[in-house]
């Protein structure tokens, strides 16, 4: 989020609409903002979470695939939720026509290239995540009507004091890894992360970060 908000506009102003946006950790990177802010996620309690630690933003329920705004806004922001969408370019799509001609879509997600530690144990198949490199999620903007203005690419090492650490983290931010794994092999998976990983500063977990600036152009 604070990588993402490096890029906010200089003028925090208009009509904006943030998508995904949780309880509210890049919202409140949005402000202040002059205009209308509208803060939206898929969960009623995350909205619940948000109005009461923002309550100057008008929080909505709303799915990220399928957003209204009415007339409509300038900016979309987005960030840490697009990876886990199924189809990214009919997802830009609809975030095109909520946009006029010139408006701008800002966002960040996860990219392939992340947790590879992990998933070089776990194997194919057991992340709910189709993990799109940057490439990839430049193509989907394009079928999407949308031209991208910028974007850049970032690898980021986290470290954990355990590997039970990294994993709880991962969950605390609603990001389960591995799916359809038992308790006992989960175990399994855990010792041997540490076995292969461990550095003297911890247990390193890598990301890929990509964030891009794009705009409707007709």
């Amino acid at each position: 989020a604070d990588w993402l908000a490096e890029w906010l506009p200089a003028q925090r102003s208009g009509r904006a609409l943030e998508l995904g946006a949780g309880t509210g950790v890049f919202t409140r990177k949005l402000l202040p903002w002059t205009g209308a802010l509208t803060a939206t996620d898929l969960a009623a309690a995350m909205c619940e979470q948000g109005r009461a630690g923002l309550p100057q933003v008008d929080w909505r329920v709303m799915r990220a695939e399928a957003p209204v705004s009415e007339p409509a806004c300038d900016w979309v922001f987005s960030s840490s939720m697009l990876q886990w969408m199924d189809d990214p370019a009919a997802v830009f799509a609809a975030w095109r026509e909520v946009l006029p001609i010139g408006g701008r879509v800002l966002a960040g997600l996860f990219a392939a290239g992340s947790l590879t530690e992990l998933r070089a144990l776990t194997g194919p198949g057991a992340s709910p995540l189709h993990w799109r490199p940057p490439a990839e999620w430049d193509d989907a903007l394009a079928r999407g009507g949308l031209r991208r203005v910028r974007s850049e690419a970032d690898t980021r090492v986290f470290y954990h004091d355990t590997a039970l650490e990294l994993l709880r983290s991962l969950h605390g931010v609603g990001a389960a890894p591995v799916t359809q794994v038992s308790a006992g092999r989960l175990r399994s998976l855990l010792r041997e992360y540490e076995a292969r990983h461990r550095e003297e500063r911890g247990v390193p977990a890598s990301w890929e970060f990509y964030r891009f600036e794009a705009e409707r152009v007709e």
